[in-house]
């Protein structure tokens, strides 16, 4: 079995694998397909959903600001616009996931995906 990697740069939130709606539900994100296009990045999609299918340890929401895989590495990446408006993000976020309630602001973090 080989593994591959992909390391981002992101501005959003590490959630819980386990992470549950407004009802209490844990959230399938494979069986509803408005999460498909965070998922699989289609082009038209400004958000991204990463979830951790080796160990079920995160869930990774928001935009991907740099990626690079472990063939390439990291080349020169400008980062520009690094200081975003959360609202928005936050404002995806409880659409989303159906959540209530407050939200902490989101982080600009870089780790490495294994999958």
């Amino acid at each position: 079995m080989s593994v591959n990697r992909t390391d981002y740069i992101v501005f959003g939130w590490k959630l819980p694998y386990e992470l549950k709606n407004s009802k209490g539900e844990r959230i399938n994100f494979y069986d509803d397909d408005k999460y498909l296009p965070m998922i699989e990045g289609h082009p038209n999609e400004p958000y991204s959903l990463i979830i951790d299918g080796m160990s079920g340890d995160y869930i990774v929401f928001g935009k991907i600001i740099a990626e690079a895989d472990d063939d390439e590495g990291w080349g020169f990446n400008y980062l520009t616009n690094l200081i975003q408006d959360p609202y928005e993000l936050i404002s995806k976020y409880h659409e989303v996931f159906d959540v209530k309630g407050i939200i902490a602001h989101p982080h600009l973090f870089i780790f490495s995906h294994f999958h």
